[in-house]
């Protein structure tokens, strides 16, 4: 074997050692931002998901068999992804009514994760209201969600972590 051939054959025996060594992310993570809309009555949010985390999740129950962006829309899929949702991010306002998320759309982004648009006619949530987020944290107990709430322009952000799944949220009057 040449100089160049021990060479090449020792950079592939690394780059496959190396490559065992490597998981498709070191970080769980999933983001919301939820509006008020006063003007409708609507709670209007965006869910930022892993695509990864989503699509091997959909994989296992055998709702998808491969990447979520080349898998078509159908009631089936949408459906799975509004009942994963509706139990892993859900609102409850004081008087114990859990708020429904709609959904509007979903949108798969070349960085890896998957936004979706949801919605909620809600009257009122000047009192205030909790939060459970705890999307993928019974899979992955690094798991760490952040929401972001917005109320009359003022914006309020908190942390989930599988320690702390639920959170309130008590708004300022104007």
């Amino acid at each position: 074997m040449t100089k160049m051939g021990k060479s090449v054959y020792l950079l592939c025996v690394l780059f496959a050692f190396f490559s065992f060594q490597l998981r498709a992310h070191d970080t769980y993570f999933a983001f919301a931002e939820v509006e008020y809309n006063d003007l409708n009555g609507t709670l209007e949010a965006t869910l930022t998901l892993s695509t990864h985390d989503l699509e091997r999740l959909f994989q296992e129950k055998g709702i998808i068999n491969g990447a979520l962006s080349s898998t078509p829309m159908d009631s089936v899929l949408v459906s799975s992804i509004s009942v994963l949702v509706n139990s892993s991010f859900y609102f409850s306002l004081p008087n114990n009514q859990l708020i429904h998320w709609e959904i509007e759309g979903i949108e798969s982004t070349l960085t890896g994760t998957t936004n979706i648009y949801l919605s909620s006619v809600v009257k009122n949530v000047a009192n205030g209201f909790s939060v459970r987020f705890d999307i993928f944290m019974d899979r992955y107990p690094e798991q760490q969600n952040k929401m972001t709430f917005i109320y009359h322009e003022n914006k309020t952000t908190r942390v989930f972590l599988n320690s702390q799944r639920t959170d309130t949220f008590k708004l300022n009057p104007l």
